[in-house]
């Protein structure tokens, strides 16, 4: 027991935990974690937001942010935790990209602390991730929201399926398209595979970045398709309504 834990401070001093958001490191003798700096400065989705999508509003007279009143969605509910900006779009790239995924179940924890009542008040059967084509999984070697999914379901002890919808089409990044490209790249990109495991279930839906929501919108138009019974989504960041 001794040598275990010599070798854990060792490894401490050689790889210390840092925070995921500024870098810096965080005391040894306490977990990997989010400092208390940065959860002041943070920029966490508050009142007043979208009832629908989330998105924080300017106006606190409006219920709906202005895409949520011009298109019609799918999902009866999604949250979200961050603006994406700043900081967060940073922290999220190293997550994404940068093979670190530690962040995960930091960011994961910070979702249940935030929304583990709204979850619960959704009557959540089941969690899954936003899947992505196996080619770029592959090549990434992990699905930033396979982690994020995996450690809500565990936080909250609701079940997770991370193979019950696949990606047919290794779609273009969203972020370089325009309003209408975004939503002629999402059509028909996913497939249920598994029917059984989502027939009459409230699922959830787990991403990492929410913008126009046409992601979000493809995947559960299919998992409705096929039986769902009601969708919801939660995600690390989104993008500000107006």
């Amino acid at each position: 027991m001794k040598i275990d834990k010599l070798g854990n401070e060792l490894l401490n001093i050689i790889y210390p935990k840092r925070c995921p958001i500024c870098m810096n490191i965080i005391p040894i003798n306490e977990e990997e974690r989010i400092c208390d700096s940065c959860v002041e400065e943070l920029p966490y989705v508050t009142e007043p937001r979208c009832k629908k999508c989330s998105k924080p509003l300017d106006n606190e007279m409006e219920d709906y942010c202005y895409d949520c009143t011009k298109n019609e969605h799918s999902y009866t509910r999604g949250w979200a935790l961050w603006l994406y900006s700043g900081e967060i779009k940073k922290a999220l790239r190293r997550f994404k990209y940068n093979n670190n995924k530690n962040y995960g179940k930091i960011f994961s924890k910070e979702v249940v602390t935030l929304y583990k009542r709204e979850i619960s008040e959704a009557f959540i059967d089941l969690i899954i991730p936003v899947p992505l084509h196996i080619n770029k999984e592959r090549k990434r070697g992990y699905n930033q929201a396979d982690i994020i999914g995996k450690n809500i379901g565990k936080f909250l002890n609701i079940p997770y399926s991370s193979n019950c919808v696949i990606r047919t089409i290794n779609t273009k990044a969203q972020k370089n398209l325009s309003d209408k490209e975004r939503s002629n790249n999402m059509k028909k990109v996913f497939k249920v595979v598994k029917p059984n495991q989502i027939k009459d279930k409230r699922v959830l839906i787990c991403d990492d970045i929410y913008t126009t929501g046409n992601t979000i919108d493809s995947l559960s138009k299919e998992l409705l398709r096929n039986g769902a019974k009601e969708v919801f989504f939660i995600t690390l960041a989104i993008g500000k309504g107006f």
